[in-house]
């Protein structure tokens, strides 16, 4: 009985990981990265105690920053980094829950658009020029998500992005897109 479990529940896994459209590699590196950056600039901004008691909704504004941002890099990485290890259950029932929940971000398109309200957040901070922290996060957010909706749209041809890749695998040496050849 608990194998037939142990195969359902990978094979619901195995079905997962086909709802969620992603593009290619580089596209969901640099999702992820402005994720990260937007992550750490929150939690930055969160740091100082009197601006959570001067400012609450703003600290809030921040924790939600925090929590879209984490959504950000869950949505953008490899499926089977959640199905591999059995710590990381607790982040595929998260994802589970917005697959459901929240269905527009197993789109690119919808991804995108979430990726440009993150950053119309952040813009919202940006009193002045000097606050480069946050508009550093919303640039990139909002880079990634128009990226996002020009992948949905089909309007960003596979050999502008495959020659992205192959002049970041030269510059890195790595494998980014997993087809055996660094470059090419």
């Amino acid at each position: 009985m608990e194998a037939v479990q142990d195969q359902l529940t990978g094979g619901l896994k195995h079905l997962r990981s086909f709802k969620i459209e992603q593009g290619p590699g580089l596209l969901r590196f640099i999702a992820i990265c402005a994720g990260l950056a937007s992550f750490v600039c929150a939690v930055y901004e969160m740091t100082g105690i009197m601006s959570a008691l001067s400012h609450p909704v703003q600290y809030i504004l921040y924790v939600y920053i925090c929590l879209f941002a984490f959504t950000t890099m869950l949505f953008e990485a490899k499926q089977e980094w959640f199905e591999k290890s059995g710590s990381l259950k607790m982040l595929g029932d998260y994802q589970e829950k917005l697959i459901k929940h929240c269905e527009f971000l197993t789109l690119m398109g919808g991804r995108g658009l979430f990726y440009i309200f993150q950053a119309t957040l952040w813009l919202t901070f940006a009193d002045t020029l000097s606050e480069f922290l946050e508009i550093g996060a919303a640039c990139a957010l909002g880079f990634v998500g128009i990226l996002h909706l020009f992948a949905h749209w089909g309007i960003m041809p596979t050999n502008i992005v495959q020659r992205m890749i192959a002049k970041a695998e030269q510059l890195s040496g790595a494998d980014i897109n997993q087809n055996g050849v660094v470059g090419e």
